[in-house]
């Protein structure tokens, strides 16, 4: 069995944002994963893996984010039938921008339209986030399903599981700065806190909700005003040098607020997309860094579709 191959983008994506700690997350309209399968009559196999960080990713698909999420889906499907895959990362594993969320989710997308698109956006949404449950040691479904629904997505409950979609502001802008760091999720929730105080929960729960009001009424100084993080981006600064002054510098130029995306290193900040800042606010962040010689790469972009076949 040798059919036509299909291609899939999957987009980098931007999770917790403040206080929605495996909860809130954003997609973005670059850079993306490109996944590309067709049918076989073997098992699913990975024949070609390019790109950042390609190296060191496995072929074997048991232990690779796009092949797991390919098979919970063929499973799901009853399948009689693997996929043949190709994988062109645009996003760098251990980068804080959805990598192995893009990667699953682009998997699952593509495993579902072999199948005849079988299954609901829940249903391959819960597939993506078992590979990424797989790879990273948690459960989390904040950077997949924004990869596949597009716009900025809250997950209401994991059990039962329960995603909403929010269209985003169109002039929200997004600069995101990737230093040459690295930091792995599974290493950035060891340092996490077993337990919060009731204090730091009020906070959260305060900020989440202006945050998802300032997305729906599509208000930037709401939104911006709510990216606050009282846990888990301090638990995590000290994975990701100069991070605060980063932040400081983007604030400083333009940037209505900076803050760690995911689990870092990557450093969002948010900015009227309608005021042209966007290059201002990415080269005085990648300066910090230059100054201590660490390679940053920046991106200016914009809230996105999700994953679509291309």
């Amino acid at each position: 069995m040798s059919e036509e191959w299909v291609r899939i983008a999957a987009p980098a994506t931007t999770s917790n944002i403040g206080p929605g700690f495996d909860t809130f997350g954003l997609a973005m309209s670059e850079p993306c994963d490109i996944i590309e399968g067709r049918k076989t009559d073997s098992d699913t196999r990975i024949v070609e893996i390019t790109g950042p960080g390609s190296e060191n990713i496995p072929f074997n698909p048991k232990a690779n984010s796009v092949g797991i999420a390919v098979e919970q889906v063929l499973k799901r499907c009853n399948a009689d039938f693997g996929i043949e895959l190709k994988i062109k990362k645009g996003i760098r594993p251990c980068s804080g921008m959805g990598s192995s969320g893009a990667s699953a989710a682009g998997g699952a997308f593509l495993a579902n339209i072999l199948c005849g698109e079988k299954l609901s956006s829940n249903e391959m949404i819960l597939c993506a986030a078992h590979a990424e449950d797989v790879i990273s040691g948690g459960l989390h479904a904040d950077n997949v399903s924004p990869c596949i629904l597009g716009g900025f997505t809250v997950i209401r409950s994991y059990e039962p599981f329960d995603v909403i979609r929010i269209e985003p502001p169109n002039n929200l802008g997004m600069v995101v700065a990737l230093p040459d760091i690295m930091v792995a999720t599974s290493d950035a929730r060891k340092v996490l806190p077993a337990e919060v105080s009731v204090k730091n929960l009020v906070f959260h729960v305060g900020n989440a909700s202006t945050l998802v009001y300032g997305m729906m009424t599509g208000d930037l100084n709401v939104i911006c005003r709510s990216v606050k993080d009282a846990v888990f981006e301090p638990a995590r600064v000290k994975l990701v040098p100069l991070l605060k002054e980063a932040e400081k510098e983007a604030v400083s130029n333009g940037a209505l607020v900076s803050f760690l995306g995911g689990s870092g290193p990557c450093i969002m900040s948010f900015y009227d997309f309608n005021t042209g800042l966007g290059d201002t606010i990415a080269e005085k962040v990648k300066a910090v860094y230059a100054e201590k010689n660490i390679k940053c790469d920046t991106w200016i972009t914009r809230p996105g579709i999700g994953c679509k076949r291309i």
